[in-house]
């Protein structure tokens, strides 16, 4: 039987390299009780392990935190009956002009004889 080989005194080390990057989001909180809404902002770091897996770390004020969604109390009433949004991004879209009715009654006249 032989022996294992010897071991020398280096050892190595296998890092892995996991990529990390951060984002800002703001979410929107609505209260159902008293109607009060409010903004929160975030900063959100995302680390990849490497293996397409993903965890993601909430900060607010320089502080780790729950999740936005979760443990959140009206700041008016108290209720735990909130709404939460993600905040919209860039400017609002601007809604398009409304057609005439002429258009509108075309189309249900089309519709009407099955052409539409």
């Amino acid at each position: 039987m032989r022996a294992p080989p010897a071991r020398t005194g280096v050892t190595e080390e296998v890092g892995a390299m996991h990529e990390v990057w951060s984002s800002h989001e703001a979410w929107v909180y609505e209260c159902l009780a008293c109607m009060t809404t409010w903004e929160e902002q975030y900063e959100t770091r995302h680390y990849a392990d490497g293996h397409g897996g993903e965890a993601v770390v909430y900060e607010k004020e320089g502080q780790r935190c729950m999740t936005p969604w979760t443990d959140h109390a009206c700041p008016n009433c108290q209720s735990q009956n909130i709404k939460v949004l993600s905040a919209p991004r860039g400017k609002p879209r601007v809604m398009p002009a409304a057609r005439s009715g002429n258009d509108i009654a075309m189309v249900y006249h089309l519709r009407h004889i099955h052409a539409f």
